[in-house]
């Protein structure tokens, strides 16, 4: 009963059913690729979706508020460090007269074990390598030791007619040059080459230098 007054054309204009595309190999094929075009086409635009994600991810990462602008280099008057120095102590008070593409960075007055005096005057040469000058009255031998970084003797160099003794730490970064003369020792340590090393030294002069 419940059969009757329906059309026998029903569903025919419904999309066919893989059973009834079984019987025509073409609309198999023609199907089979519509369905490759559309696996394609998604698979392009999720490329690009990746790459617009990944593009976007580095940008942020190189706007101009994500940099951090390099400090500049803090320089500092070694005049006044040196003028005080000079008045406290009976031993020269050794300076560098160096260009201005040595840039002074630190300068102070510490006190040795012994409450000797010790002046700090440290530089950063023109190839950006600190070179750091120690000098005390002190008699502790530990000056030296802590001055050189537990460097060992490695030969002398004669500057200015003075004859400095060479140190090289045991892994060859750290250099120095050491003396004794006028009743003071000084040091001058770095991680620059001998040649930076031995011009600063060279340039060593007591008093101020203006």
């Amino acid at each position: 009963m419940f059969g009757q007054g329906i059309p026998q054309t029903w569903g025919m204009d419904q999309t066919p059913t893989e059973r009834q595309l079984a019987d025509d190999p073409e609309a198999i094929a023609a199907d089979r690729a519509e369905r490759s075009r559309k696996r394609g086409r998604q698979t392009v635009r999720d490329m690009v979706l990746s790459m617009l994600v990944v593009t976007g991810a580095v940008a942020i990462l190189f706007l101009p508020w994500n940099h951090r602008d390099v400090e500049p280099v803090k320089v500092v008057d070694p005049i006044p460090t040196v003028a005080t120095a000079r008045e406290i102590v009976t031993w020269p008070v050794l300076q560098p007269n160096v260009p201005a593409t040595w840039r002074c960075t630190s300068a102070r007055i510490s006190t040795a074990g012994d409450a000797q005096p010790i002046v700090h005057l440290g530089y950063l040469s023109p190839t950006s390598r600190y070179v750091g000058l120690e000098q005390s009255g002190t008699k502790e031998t530990s000056f030296v030791h802590d001055a050189v970084v537990g460097g060992k003797p490695t030969g002398t160099s004669t500057i200015n007619a003075v004859v400095w003794q060479r140190y090289e730490s045991p892994d060859g970064l750290q250099r120095s040059l050491v003396t004794s003369v006028n009743g003071a020792t000084y040091v001058v340590n770095s991680q620059a080459q001998w040649p930076e090393i031995e011009q600063f030294t060279r340039s060593l002069a007591p008093g101020t230098v203006d």
